[in-house]
């Protein structure tokens, strides 16, 4: 059983973080999708969900949803990935994710 001895805002305090790192992306165009209505799609949607596992330190989870996000993102961005990247790409987010796996064991003793 999880105690919870920490802040009783944690939860608002990492809501409001990954939000407002999603508005400065959205407002400085960093993705290359134009004007801020256009960040509003379910990409985002997973990609904001992957930045809430990061914040959480959940690395797996985290890893998964930017790269899902990323991919079905990337017709529509500015920067495109070329053919060899392209290639290598799921079989990177499946390293990461092994990486992840890894570093689980390094949250638990930090705790």
């Amino acid at each position: 059983m999880k105690e919870n001895h920490g802040n009783p805002f944690a939860g608002i305090a990492k809501f409001l973080i990954s939000l407002g790192l999603i508005m400065i992306v959205a407002k400085l165009d960093l993705l290359g999708l134009g004007d801020i209505p256009d960040y509003f799609k379910w990409q985002m949607l997973i990609i904001f969900f992957g930045l809430w596992s990061l914040i959480n330190l959940e690395l797996v989870s985290s890893v998964i949803l930017f790269a899902i996000g990323f991919w079905f993102l990337m017709p529509e961005m500015a920067i495109q990935l070329t053919e060899p990247y392209k290639k290598i790409y799921w079989p990177s987010v499946l390293v990461l994710c092994g990486v992840a796996f890894m570093l689980k064991p390094l949250k638990k003793s930090c705790k």
